[in-house]
């Protein structure tokens, strides 16, 4: 199982999202998340409030998605 730590961005002010990384381990990525939430820079990023969430990753596609492919 690898796990991915996203940067949610801010709609309201238009902040993008964005991939951080991959991560072999949950705690690595969870670390990672915890690290960037916690710093002050990171958490208000190009004039808009971010967050940075882990999930995991499954090889194979969401079910609510099938149905448009």
């Amino acid at each position: 199982m690898k796990y991915v730590v996203v940067n949610i961005g801010c709609i309201e002010c238009g902040v993008s999202s964005d991939i951080v990384g991959c991560f072999e381990t949950k705690e690595e990525a969870e670390s990672t998340s915890q690290k960037l939430n916690e710093n002050k820079d990171a958490r208000w990023r190009n004039g808009g409030q971010n967050s940075y969430e882990t999930f995991e990753l499954k090889n194979e596609i969401n079910p609510e998605y099938k149905a448009f492919l």
